[in-house]
């Protein structure tokens, strides 16, 4: 091993002469050995005693350690580790194993003179003379920092992409859980009304019914027929959303305008609720996708009607507060008791109660509807009392109108 500073190593076998040089010359090779170690930058090259005390230093060990040979040697090599690894008497272990088998090797982290750690790899060699005698340990020590920084690198790397595939897997699974689903609720929800407009078909072809009932047939069939376009386009937009492809149409219109014409649909449909229309004075003037705020109300009014199956009242009211506009729906049904709550703007979130049993709903509407108003920039909120009714309100900003100075 090499020399610095004046420090001589210890005299160790060198072996034999090689042919065809003189023997007065292993000295000089020596010399030429230890200027070529103690040269070495990428490599720290040092000796240290039976004991672990540092007797040489090399440029290498200056450069990636920190410290010069006058600063480091004489001191024990454990400063290059951390205090938890000092108490363990690491070091000392090191050497004991060294001394057992020849040579110690591991990577692990190190300290340099500043306190700051680099990722080294680390062989220590046990040094002994002809006769056995241990004289000391040859220590080589790497800055593999750099390396590991990369290694670390690729295997976030490989773990983002692990976590994107199994997210990946997830979402696949999740989407045939929810095509299941879909399959299942159309077969079921379509079933009910298309049998009813069925058999309201068969009777007007075999003209068994009356012709003054005809008109009243007619809007049952518009109610029936209505229901159906309502589930079909539920399962439209819950699907555009799963694929990315839910557009808005951006469009300026009265909110009030809209909460009118779903009451022109839904009143001829259910001749055992009184519909109260409460609109504010002034014009409520929002910008957004006309025929899907229809949609949140087709819905508010439908879960009005069929949660309130005996009847009742059913108001409409808009108005605004403060930049905003709103319309709510309010009727005097069943009510949804609180623990339910959670449930309503979920997939798929039917309430799990004996009266909802036999009333035919997806779980999607409400679901859907809170998409779309958050798409505008606005919310929903309930208020609702088992028995004493539900009051469904969307709130959405009002287009503000810019006037042109004077």
């Amino acid at each position: 091993m090499g020399l610095i500073c004046g420090q001589r190593p210890p005299k160790l076998k060198i072996g034999r002469v090689p042919r065809g040089v003189n023997a007065s010359e292993p000295r000089v090779l020596g010399d030429q050995f230890a200027l070529l170690v103690s040269s070495v930058v990428d490599y720290a090259i040092f000796m240290l005693d039976p004991a672990g005390v540092i007797v040489t230093w090399n440029e290498g060990a200056q450069r990636i350690k920190g410290y010069t040979a006058d600063e480091i040697i004489g001191r024990h090599f454990s400063i290059f580790y951390s205090e938890e690894d000092a108490r363990n008497h690491k070091p000392d272990w090191e050497l004991e194993v060294a001394k057992r088998e020849g040579r110690y090797a591991e990577e692990g982290w190190r300290l340099r003179r500043d306190g700051t750690r680099f990722w080294a790899s680390v062989v220590i060699t046990a040094l002994r003379d002809e006769t056995g005698r241990l004289r000391g340990f040859g220590k080589v020590t790497r800055d593999l920092t750099e390396r590991r920084r990369q290694e670390e690198r690729r295997d976030a790397e490989r773990e983002a992409e692990a976590a994107r595939l199994r997210e990946h897997a997830d979402r696949m699974a999740e989407l045939e859980h929810t095509k299941t689903q879909f399959l299942n609720l159309a077969s079921h929800e379509l079933r009910g009304p298309l049998t009813v407009i069925r058999g309201y078909n068969s009777m007007l072809a075999d003209g068994s019914i009356p012709a003054e009932q005809i008109p009243a047939v007619a809007r049952i069939l518009d109610g029936k027929l209505a229901q159906i376009d309502l589930l079909i386009e539920q399962m439209l937009e819950t699907a555009r959303l799963e694929h990315d492809s839910f557009d808005l149409f951006r469009d300026t219109f009265d909110l009030r305008d809209v909460a009118q014409d779903q009451l022109d649909v839904f009143r001829p449909i259910s001749p055992r609720h009184v519909f109260v229309m409460s609109a504010d004075d002034g014009p409520l003037v929002i910008e957004g996708d006309r025929a899907r705020i229809g949609t949140i109300l087709a819905n508010f009014v439908d879960n009005a009607l069929k949660y309130s199956p005996e009847g009742g009242e059913v108001c409409i009211t808009t108005g605004r507060r403060e930049s905003n506009a709103f319309v709510s729906v309010r009727d005097e049904g069943f009510g949804i008791a609180p623990e339910y709550m959670a449930l309503l703007f979920t997939r798929f979130g039917r309430l799990p109660t004996e009266q909802n049993v036999s009333i035919p709903g997806t779980g999607l509407g409400l679901f859907l509807c809170k998409e779309i108003a958050i798409r505008h920039g606005g919310d929903i909120a309930v208020h609702s009392k088992p028995g004493s009714g539900s009051e469904f309100t969307l709130t959405l900003p009002l287009k503000r109108i810019v006037r042109p100075a004077r």
